[in-house]
C-alpha cells in the first residue's frame, strides 16, 4: 500500500504534520512518499519530481492549495484526500460561508469584493470594526481587523484591485480566542480552544495557546452537516464565541495537526492513516484485483 503526501516543499519532512503523517503511515505499513510541488514538472508523457516520472499510487494526501501540478498528480491515485474537486473548492472562504447551510452555528454576515468597495459601505453593512479575509489565506495570514478608514486605505495600496476579500462583521467576544476541532468524515475526534494574549487571532501558527475542550452535541452536529454537505474526509472546523450561540469562522481542508495533537493527546495522524488504509482496503476486496 503506498501514497503520495503533497506539500510545498521537498524537505518538509520535519515539518509537524508530514513528519506525523508519514510516520503513523510507516507504522501501519504504508510507503507514504513526501513530494514537494515546487519540485515537480509535467511533460507529455506525466509528472516529474526531481526528474523521475511519477508513478500511480494508491491514494494522495493534499496538503498544498495551489496551481495545477497537484491536480496532476491527484489523477495518479485511486483516491485522494480531500477530494481534490471538493479540495479546490472549499480552500475558498467565499465559497465556504455561500455553499455552506449550519442549523447549529451561525454564518456572520458578509460581502465579498475587492477593497475599492467603500469603507463607509463596508462600516454600514457590517459595523466597525469587521474583518478582511484573503480568500485562500491560511495560518492567520492576510486576515486583517479594519477599525478606521486608514486601516482600510492599505488593502488596495498593497494588494490591488485584482485582490478579492471577504469581509466579515467582527465577532467581538471572540477577540483572540476561537475553538477548533477536527473532523474525520463527520466525526469529531478532537477539540481545542486556541487563544492568542496579544492578537485578535488565536492561530497557533501566530503563538496561540491551546487547550482541551469537550466535545460538544453541537459540534458533533456541525461536523456531521458540514461532510454531509462537502463530501470533505479530513478537516479542522474553526468557530468563534458568539454571546448566546457560536459563529462559524472557517473550515480548513488541510489543517495543521500539531495544535490538536498536543492540545487533545489524541493520535489525530494515526486516526487520518488508518481511515485511508480502510479505504484501500475495502476497495482491494471489492474490486478482487489483489
Amino acid at each position: 500500500m503506498n501514497g503520495y503526501l503533497i506539500e510545498k516543499y521537498s524537505n518538509m519532512g520535519s515539518a509537524y504534520s508530514c513528519r506525523r503523517l508519514v510516520e503513523e503511515a510507516a507504522r501501519q505499513g504504508i510507503d507514504l512518499k513526501l513530494i514537494g510541488i515546487y519540485d515537480c514538472h509535467m511533460e507529455q508523457d506525466g509528472v516529474y519530481y526531481q526528474d523521475t516520472r511519477l508513478e500511480q499510487r494508491d491514494f494522495v494526501i493534499n496538503r498544498y492549495k495551489w496551481g495545477r501540478l497537484k491536480d496532476e498528480i491527484n489523477a495518479l491515485a485511486k483516491k485522494t484526500y480531500n477530494q481534490i474537486d471538493a479540495y479546490n473548492i472549499y480552500i475558498n472562504k467565499y465559497e465556504q460561508v455561500r455553499r455552506l447551510s449550519l442549523s447549529a452555528v451561525k454564518i456572520p454576515d458578509y460581502v465579498m469584493g475587492n477593497a475599492s468597495i467603500s469603507y463607509e459601505c463596508l462600516a454600514e453593512k457590517l459595523g466597525v470594526p469587521f474583518v478582511a479575509k484573503g480568500l485562500e489565506s491560511s495560518m492567520g495570514q492576510e486576515i486583517l481587523l479594519i477599525d478606521t478608514k486608514e486601516a482600510y486605505r492599505p488593502l488596495l495600496k498593497n494588494y490591488g484591485i485584482e485582490k478579492e476579500w471577504l469581509f466579515e462583521h467582527f465577532i467581538e467576544e471572540s477577540f483572540g480566542r476561537d475553538m477548533r476541532f477536527y473532523s474525520i468524515r463527520g466525526e469529531v475526534v478532537a477539540a481545542m480552544e486556541r487563544k492568542s494574549l496579544s492578537d485578535f487571532r488565536a492561530n497557533v501558527a501566530l503563538g496561540g495557546m491551546v487547550r482541551p475542550i469537550e466535545i460538544t452535541d453541537f459540534m458533533r452536529k456541525t461536523a456531521k452537516e458540514v461532510y454531509e454537505q462537502t463530501g470533505l474526509d479530513f478537516l479542522g472546523i474553526d468557530l468563534l464565541y458568539g454571546t448566546e450561540e457560536a459563529y462559524f469562522c472557517e473550515i480548513n481542508v488541510m489543517p495543521g495537526l500539531e495544535g490538536i495533537e498536543a492540545a487533545s493527546k489524541v493520535n489525530v495522524a494515526g486516526e487520518i492513516i488508518r481511515t485511508i488504509r480502510t479505504d484501500i482496503e475495502e476497495s482491494v476486496i471489492l474490486s478482487g484485483t489483489r
